[in-house]
């Protein structure tokens, strides 16, 4: 292999040139660094508000759920209780009820 003594120049110059790059990049990765921490803490923060609202709304929808429930179920126990008032009982019998099973919701 020959010697160039142009590449070996260079070489050197490459050889110095690297401790100073890094001197003066390391300064910018630095900052770099910490601005994008800043935004993963960012974004985290966003997202947890986001989440927190979502549960709120869930929240909220399964108290209105269970509202409309129990409205459905009280005017049902009016109705019935009408209906055993207008209806007459047998001499000595109570009315018949079934298990329910053709009037099952499904949750």
């Amino acid at each position: 292999m020959r010697f160039s003594p142009l590449s070996f120049v260079l070489g050197i110059a490459a050889a110095s040139l690297v401790p100073v790059i890094s001197r003066v990049f390391r300064p910018f990765a630095v900052e770099a660094t910490a601005a994008g921490l800043g935004m993963i803490e960012d974004a985290r923060r966003i997202v947890a508000e986001q989440l927190e609202t979502l549960e709120d709304i869930v929240a909220e929808a399964r108290t209105r759920r269970e509202h409309l429930d129990a409205e459905a179920v009280t005017a049902s126990l009016e109705a019935m209780a009408e209906d055993a008032a207008d209806e007459p009982v047998a001499a000595g019998r109570g009315r018949r009820r079934t298990n329910g099973g053709a009037r099952r919701r499904s949750s």
